[in-house]
């Protein structure tokens, strides 16, 4: 009666949508037995006297019932159960049932009700089936009961009732090494972040094949349950719809993102969702929320589906998204969900937030702003817009246009556009300050208020870099390096905050101790992205300072032509203090690659143009042309031009002092260059110019070793280049050690030593593994990795006795077979592929250790030449460990394939085996020789030439007793079982090496 009812609950369980894989998994036999909660949800129901399982579909609601049924037919006190399934009763028909069970006299002690699938009953129906519950509860009976969260008045009707919340049900670290082991779970997968431990999802890893995918089965379960939660949150009309469907569309982030917008959430709605909804990954402590699935394509169909049902939800999420600083997701959702109608007041709400977080595109498009456009009936946010993604992107003539009706409307502006977006655009203008007709306008004591967030980060970025390019070179960093550690960076892009890397690297690389290999990649990887995003005037910066960091590191420059490109789009910026810094780099790169000549050029232009004030640029121009002159000039001139150098000067500067070293230093002139040291070493100790005396030292070569030769360690160290940084060694061959760490999703079938298969990780032992035709399929399939097998093939070697139409239905079941055996679904991995005739293994998620041998034996014997004899080794000892015995040969069939194979593997391991001891026998290297010596002889033990290299390496080991008993033993062999002698080769070695020892072999 019990198992009819079983089977009854699950059919419903599968119809109902409820359950769907736990259900799936009870028909298949793989039910997972959950004793700690049914342990707990029994004491607390003999406790209480009734308990109610409250959680949504899919958290095995189903499966937990019946198992706490059969835990109660085993108990001596409870033992009587009835089991109903209230989901196929109306209320009357349940009435009537729980009625009759009240007339009845229990038969023990405390006998069991469980109901499963309790409806959402009208008023007069709920308080019949209160009423019948009650009466049953005063009876002595115990109460199981099962509802959806929807079903409130359910537990406010029994307030004495036990609750097990969705969040009890989830799957325990504890017990998911069960569930990982049963399911064949990979150990490399983020299950809590991948499902949040609900029991239908845990199951679908399975099927996964990426340690931070799910696939799409999962997909597909995660986005089907948050359907059936929604629908029902809407049918009950219950308050957490809203935030559900917002938390949906954000993704994820804080509660404190809704309390900053506006939204309050209240404590016991918060309380609710992490009870009841463990899906929406809500965490009390932290407040914050992550939804599963999110970024997935079956997540976007989502999302799309709850902004067509409710459209302002998802202008509110965008809103939200851009007031917390998440700019890059909520393009992605506007992209995703809005129309004209929502995008175009979004961009008006937040015109420069966009541009800075390198959003221009979006605008733009949003916008559609041809400078036709740009006009009166145009918003004033939306001009702001306009204006901060042209400047971004580089599009200066609808700048200027854009700039010219913002002049026209200042009291628009202070009525329009709040103050710190007002100051992140004024600040972005500054930026920018060099390009004609830009500017903005003066609004008065409206925008007098101190800049925050973004506006500062920029204004700090433009005070260092004029300091930096056109002062003296020395910026203060101590403001804006506190600024740069508390930005809060959630996007792929920060302009303001990418320009202050960009100004601290150029720095480090001409002032200070160089850049650092990950900032140099973090600049990298920003101008990949702004590249990808054509924001070509902020890209041209970026990479003008990693080309800095490169040159001055002593890299070759990748790329080559960013100093004349970035030189270009300070002239359209009409940049000067730019453009001279451009030259002057052009000039450095120039001589790197030894245009001397070209670099003396830019040099004198940067002397002849860079002002007074422009300290740094006239020291770095100095340097070049100094360097660049004294590189390519012959020594004769050089000397006559250092004869009439005025070394009896007392004050000069740091960059005076070094040019005048460094033309002693190439006259070789070196008791001067040594009293001119002496009396400006102060200058030449200038720490914020070493980096700059380096590289041009670096550059004049053999030229500057007698200054080179002065200077102290930490002065005179040329620039780091690539080659001189440790690069962690990596062996060309390594010995296997603990195993192979098996891939997501992949299958292993092992078939040296017998049969063995595994998935990811786990040894597969259903059932179906257990019929000889699986596994010699399997077997014959991965000796023929890489290519199909005919099923006539297979059939005649599987079923030889049997005609062709036989065989043919006999192989379809065992392929079946095979395939169910290996997990393969239709949205997984396809392990068994076939093609016209043929049946073959994916070799791209099948391992085998055959495969691997192969590759291994071919190394060794056929490319041995071409290695070193320890590699060659090496690989020897990989075999080994992979050979750990005769090739499977399945017992059904017919076996003459495998025989024949099991003949081949052996013959290729023996001439291995024999070609690593000759390698370890020529390098001396007598502990490998003996280790592959005993490996041989445990698989050829009667191999002549085995026998004579084992004897050469005991012989070298002074191992003569072993030689002794080897030889006899293989003597005795041979006589008595094959009536023959050991080949002369052998027997002369014996006696050769008995003889030298002077001892008598008994034969």
């Amino acid at each position: 009666m019990a198992h009819e009812q079983e089977e009854r609950i699950i059919e419903q369980a599968i119809d109902d949508g409820t359950c769907e894989r736990e259900a799936h998994a009870a028909c298949s036999g793989l039910i997972i037995k959950r004793r700690r909660l049914v342990d707990q949800i029994m004491m607390k129901l003999g406790e209480s006297g009734a308990a109610i399982l409250c959680a949504p579909p899919g958290f095995g609601r189903t499966a937990v019932l019946l198992q706490c049924v059969s835990h109660a037919q085993n108990d001596a006190v409870r033992r009587e159960t009835h089991l109903i399934d209230a989901g196929r009763l109306d209320t009357e028909r349940l009435v009537e049932r729980l009625g009759e069970l009240a007339l009845r006299t229990p038969s023990t002690l405390r006998p069991l009700v469980a109901i499963d699938d309790m409806p959402k009953v009208d008023r007069h129906g709920e308080d019949a089936v209160i009423d019948r519950l009650n009466e049953l509860m005063r009876q002595g009976y115990e109460l199981l009961l099962v509802c959806t969260p929807g079903n409130r008045g359910l537990p406010e009707a029994l307030p004495g009732a036990c609750l097990i919340s969705s969040r009890d049900l989830t799957v325990q670290p504890r017990e998911y090494s069960e569930w990982a082991r049963l399911y064949s779970i990979s150990r490399s997968l983020d299950v809590y972040e991948l499902t949040g431990g609900i029991p239908s999802l845990v199951t679908m890893l399975q099927f996964s094949t990426d340690r931070s995918y799910g696939g799409a089965l999962l997909e597909q379960a995660i986005c089907a349950l948050y359907r059936k939660v929604l629908k029902e949150l809407r049918r009950e009309r219950d308050a957490l719809y809203r935030p559900a469907c917002m938390m949906l569309l954000l993704g994820g982030g804080t509660v404190g993102d809704f309390e900053r917008c506006g939204v309050k959430i209240h404590r016991e709605t918060m309380e609710r969702l992490a009870r009841d909804y463990p899906m929406f990954g809500l965490d009390g402590s932290r407040r914050t929320f992550s939804c599963l699935g999110k970024g997935t394509s079956e997540y976007d169909d989502l999302r799309r589906e709850i902004a067509e049902r409710r459209p302002t939800f998802a202008s509110r999420a965008a809103r939200m998204l851009m007031k917390t600083g998440r700019a890059d997701a909520a393009v992605a959702l506007a992209e995703l969900v809005l129309d004209e109608k929502g995008t175009l007041p979004l961009v008006g709400q937040f015109p420069v937030q966009f541009a800075l977080a390198g959003h221009a595109q979006f605008v733009q498009r949003v916008l559609s702003t041809p400078e036709r456009l740009i006009g009166r009936d145009m918003t004033t946010g939306a001009l702001l817009g306009a204006y901060a993604s042209a400047l971004t992107l580089g599009d200066y003539r609808m700048a200027r246009n854009a700039a010219a009706e913002l002049r026209k409307r200042p009291e628009r502006i202070v009525q329009d556009v709040d103050a710190q977006t007002w100051g992140s655009a004024v600040m972005l203008a500054d930026a920018w300050g060099s390009v004609n007709g830009t500017a903005l306008p003066d609004l008065g004591g409206a925008d007098t208020h101190e800049p925050t967030g973004d506006a500062l980060l920029l204004k700090e970025h433009t005070e260092i870099y004029r300091e930096l390019i056109g002062g003296a070179g020395a910026p203060a960093w101590d403001r804006a390096e506190r600024l740069m550690r508390a930005a809060k960076c959630d996007n792929e892009v920060n302009i303001p905050l990418l320009f202050l890397q960009a100004d601290r690297c150029m720095d480090a690389a001409l002032h200070g101790r160089g850049v650092e290999p990950h900032e140099l990649e973090r600049l990298e990887q920003g101008i990949k992205v702004l590249t990808a995003r054509h924001l070509v005037p902020v890209a041209v910066r970026i990479r003008l300072a990693a080309n800095i960091a490169r040159l001055y590191d002593g890299e070759p420059l990748v790329d080559e032509r960013c100093f004349a490109e970035a030189g270009t789009m300070a002239v359209r910026e009409s940049d000067l203090t730019t453009q001279l810094f451009c030259l002057a780099a052009e000039g450095w790169q120039s001589l790197a690659v030894g245009q001397a000549i070209n670099a003396h050029f830019r040099g004198q232009q940067v002397l002849k143009l860079a002002d007074a004030g422009q300290v740094f640029l006239r020291s770095w121009g100095t340097m070049l042309e100094r360097t660049s002159y004294l590189r390519h000039t012959s020594r004769i001139k050089i000397r006559e031009e250092a004869e009439v150098i005025d070394l009896s000067q007392d004050e000069c500067g740091t960059t005076e002092a070094w040019a005048v070293a460094l033309h002693l230093s190439a006259a070789q002139f070196d008791s001067e260059l040594s009293a001119w040291y002496s009396r400006h070493k102060d200058e030449m100790r200038h720490e914020r110019f070493w980096p700059t005396a380096r590289h041009a030292m670096a550059l004049m070569g053999s030229r500057a070793e007698s200054l080179r030769h002065l200077l102290p360690r930490e002065v005179s160290q040329s620039a780091r280049s690539a080659t001189a940084r440790s690069v962690p060694s990596e062996a060309a061959f390594e010995v296997i050690d603990g195993g192979r760490i098996p891939e997501t999703g992949e299958v292993v079938i092992n078939l040296f030593g017998g049969f063995h298969a595994e998935r990811n990780g786990h040894t597969l032992t259903d059932v179906l593994w257990r019929r000889k035709k699986s596994g010699a399929l399997a077997a014959h399939l991965v000796l023929a990795m890489g290519s199909f097998v005919s099923r006539r093939t297979i059939i005649d070697e599987l079923w030889p006795d049997a005609d062709y139409s036989h065989g043919r239905e006999s192989l379809y079941v065992t392929l079946s077979s095979l395939r169910a055996a290996v997990k393969q679904q239709a949205g997984g991995p396809q392990y068994v592929l076939t093609q016209g005739d043929g049946v073959a293994f994916n070799a791209e998620f099948v391992y085998s250790d055959v495969r691997q041998f192969d590759a291994l034996a071919r190394a060794v014997l056929v490319g041995s030449e071409a290695s070193s004899a320890q590699q060659v080794i090496e690989t020897c000892l990989k075999i080994e460990q992979l050979y750990r015995g005769p090739l499977y040969v399945p017992d059904c069939g017919d076996p003459t394939y495998f025989v024949e194979m099991r003949r081949v593997f052996l013959t290729k391991f023996i001439d291995c085996m024999v070609t690593g001891i000759d390698k370890a026998l020529q390098i001396e290297n007598n502990s490998c020789a003996s280790w592959l010596v005993e490996a041989a002889l445990k698989q050829a033990p009667t191999r002549e030439d085995v026998i004579r290299r084992a004897m050469t390496v005991y012989d070298r080991c002074g191992r003569r007793r072993e030689i002794v008993e080897l030889y006899n033993g293989h003597l005795h062999f041979l006589q008595h079982e094959l009536q023959d002698f050991p080949e002369e080769e052998t027997r002369e070695m014996y006696e050769r090496i008995i003889n030298r020892q002077q001892r008598v072999a008994m034969i």
